[in-house]
């Protein structure tokens, strides 16, 4: 049975068909001591179509996966940041209205007391 070949993101746990990866070294003329992972069942199995990827490639997929990820939390920072800075000016406004009308209503307290003796 030859099923299509399945892509696999990033460094692979499992084949398609459940069974667990192993690393080998390519014995090839083309990639010579090249690592890639390969299904235990596809080892053994060669004309059926099990995981096959190589080492390089598939840590160059988490490399990529982590840069987008940083990406994502980095703008998610920007965002804390600003957001915060909005509230902190927000809440100093509201103290320093509060404090004007708090020392305003003091010297309207302290002109009637004066006015009425």
């Amino acid at each position: 049975m030859n099923t299509p070949r399945r892509y696999s993101y990033g460094v692979p746990s499992r084949c398609w068909c459940g069974k667990g990866v192993v690393i080998f070294y390519s014995r090839t003329d083309e990639n010579p001591y090249r690592r890639f992972y390969r299904c235990e069942i596809g080892s053994q199995r060669k004309k059926e179509t099990h995981l096959f990827k190589w080492v390089d490639e598939a840590l160059l997929d988490e490399i990529q996966k982590l840069e987008a990820e940083q990406g994502r939390i980095t703008e998610a920072i920007e965002d804390l940041k600003t957001s915060m800075k909005e509230t902190v000016e927000e809440e100093v406004r509201k103290q320093k209205n509060s404090l004007e009308l708090g020392c305003l209503g003091s010297i309207l307290l302290c002109f009637g007391k004066v006015k009425n003796e």
